[in-house]
């Protein structure tokens, strides 16, 4: 979990670096967005749209940016990889959870502990590298690591029935160690989703501001009868720019 926090930091780091790269516009842009209505509402194609507000709206809900900037099909794909990035950590943690209950319920079968008392991690790991409590003891005295020494009670003794059984556990939990593990990934598919979409909105909104700042020329040339019974036409020369 501290392995994923830190790259969570890091990757939020550079999110927040990039973002101020990329906004040219001062921070009282933001601030004026977000004194509006905060509800996520699509701008029309002549309002000019902030891409402070369009960035925070990804960053919270990955597409939110991309619809407020009127671009809602980039709504659907980010939410649809948010839901996938989610269900793929929870199934994963549901996974994991099944594999250690099976690979203690295993032990207490083939160890021959006392079940149902809350042992911590350490000693799961332990009695994956020695066939009984003696000899991880005698090992210990011998290292002289006489603080990692287990009381021998009903509660910390074991006794494999046999060596195959005990490599069994230890590679039943060491799977379920590398399942657990990848929780990281889907993590940070999470977080990569929001700092992608956020880049993103700002593409949009940039591109689009910059379209209503680019001038437009144009002319139209308009011809009409002034009435049924005149014989002059008139023109009409409509210049845009």
């Amino acid at each position: 979990m501290l392995k994923f926090l830190n790259i969570a930091i890091l990757v939020f780091v550079s999110a927040f670096s990039v973002l101020g790269q990329e906004l040219a516009y001062p921070q009282a842009d933001l601030l004026a967005g977000s004194s509006q209505d905060s509800s996520v509402k699509r701008v029309v194609s002549g309002d000019e749209i902030s891409p402070g507000k369009a960035a925070l709206l990804s960053l919270i809900i990955p597409g939110a940016g991309e619809y407020y900037a009127g671009k809602s099909n980039f709504l659907a794909f980010f939410l649809t990889t948010e839901i996938i990035a989610w269900s793929s950590l929870i199934a994963n943690n549901l996974y994991y959870k099944h594999l250690v209950n099976e690979y203690k319920i295993f032990a207490v079968q083939h160890a021959g502990f006392a079940p149902g008392v809350a042992r911590d991690d350490r000693f799961w790991t332990d009695i994956g590298k020695y066939d009984d409590i003696f000899a991880f003891n005698a090992r210990r005295e011998r290292e002289r690591y006489f603080e990692d020494l287990y009381p021998v009670t009903p509660e910390t003794r074991w006794r494999w029935d046999g060596k195959d059984n005990r490599l069994k556990y230890d590679a039943k939990r060491l799977h379920a160690n590398d399942i657990d593990n990848r929780r990281v990934y889907f993590q940070l598919a999470v977080v990569l989703n929001h700092l992608i979409s956020g880049i993103n909105a700002i593409r949009i909104a940039r591109k689009h501001n910059k379209q209503l700042k680019t001038p437009k020329v144009g002319f139209r040339i308009d011809a009409y009868r002034q009435n049924d019974w005149s014989g002059y036409i008139g023109f009409n020369l409509k210049l845009r720019f």
